[in-house]
């Protein structure tokens, strides 16, 4: 049965698609057929435009998809994705470098797709149904805006799959100040109410509403801290769930970045605007030269009309206001740029 035979059994084929469409007779078959290897990481799988009549399964470690010389996508072993054959194309669209230490199964395409036919043939009955992706119109609509059309299509796929619906009712609250940070919401149908308390006992205060289309969760998600509102539903809702690595490798780390102090100064001389976005009165305090204040509240209602053509710089605050902040902008298809821990020592000087 080769090398592979000696390492995976049919057990873990069987979680494979296409794989787990064949009958267990057939399955042996097609595990004496593959190819089974180990690589070091930066090893270079396959690149992108070969032609390669492979069929390759991530079975342990990480990799990384790049396209045009830009890694767009990270997969892990044991995750949904990698149940799935890795750029399924010819020629392949990605290159593939391994991250870490990796076995690949790999399997001849053709040779794969005539164990499907004779499957079919006899009426196999290991046919596992594959998870089906969330669709729905809101869904659709959610995902049109200049945030998510910007991603990869495959890169897109794969969010479309990890999202999870909810249904939330009126009253609800879906998150709570204090509670430690687990998911990004995507509002699909209905609207919510985002309220922070003013002091340890303080009354809640207004921080916005949102509608279909907008989320919350992101700025305690990016910045790894507990949550700093509770967001309460304002009527029946439909919300889209993403976890918190996952939003994180799929949504923040392909369009925000952080940035040191000199670079960020570097960079408003070259054009980019410095956007501060604490509240007035912390702005006229102590602010950076040549920066603007749009406060968070504000800049919730009016990031839509900002020049997509510029590029900003969230300075003046190194908390999840500055993180939300910068989502709030890549959502609208900006080039955004936090400014990192220097920030403070800036405006102390």
């Amino acid at each position: 049965m080769g090398a592979a035979k000696q390492v995976i059994d049919t057990s873990h084929l069987s979680q494979l698609t296409p794989l787990n469409k064949l009958n267990a007779t057939l399955l042996e078959e097609a595990l004496a057929n593959s190819s089974f290897e180990r690589f070091p990481p930066g090893r270079r799988l396959f690149s992108q435009h070969e032609v390669d009549e492979r069929m390759v399964f991530l079975l342990s470690g990480q990799l990384a998809l790049c396209a045009d010389g830009q890694a767009t996508i990270t997969l892990k072993a044991d995750t949904w994705e990698a149940t799935q054959p890795i750029d399924n194309q010819s020629p392949r669209q990605y290159t593939a470098l391994a991250s870490t230490s990796i076995t690949l199964l790999s399997i001849n395409s053709d040779t794969l797709n005539e164990l499907l036919k004779r499957n079919a043939g006899t009426n196999g009955t290991n046919q596992e149904a594959t998870p089906q992706p969330y669709n729905d119109a809101g869904l659709t609509a959610a995902l049109t805006s200049p945030l998510f059309s910007r991603l990869p299509k495959p890169h897109l796929q794969v969010l479309k799959k990890r999202m999870t619906k909810i249904t939330a009712h009126a009253g609800e609250s879906i998150i709570h100040e204090g509670q430690p940070g687990e998911y990004y919401y995507l509002i699909t149908a209905g609207r919510c109410r985002a309220t922070r308390k003013a002091g340890k006992n303080g009354a809640s205060i207004t921080q916005c509403e949102l509608s279909a289309g907008e989320g919350f969760g992101e700025g305690s998600l990016i910045v790894n801290k507990n949550y700093d509102v509770t967001v309460t539903m304002l009527e029946d809702s439909t919300l889209l769930r993403l976890s918190k690595g996952e939003f994180l490798t799929l949504l923040v780390r392909p369009f925000i970045k952080w940035i040191p102090y000199q670079k960020a100064i570097e960079q408003g001389a070259a054009g980019a605007i410095l956007l501060d976005t604490r509240s007035t009165g912390a702005y006229q305090k102590k602010h950076l030269a040549d920066s603007i204040n749009i406060p968070l509240n504000t800049l919730h209602h009016c990031a839509f009309l900002m020049n997509k053509a510029r590029t900003y710089i969230i300075c003046g605050d190194a908390s999840r206001r500055a993180a939300s902040a910068a989502f709030l902008l890549a959502r609208q298809g900006m080039d955004v740029y936090i400014l990192d821990e220097n920030v403070h020592a800036a405006l102390a000087s």
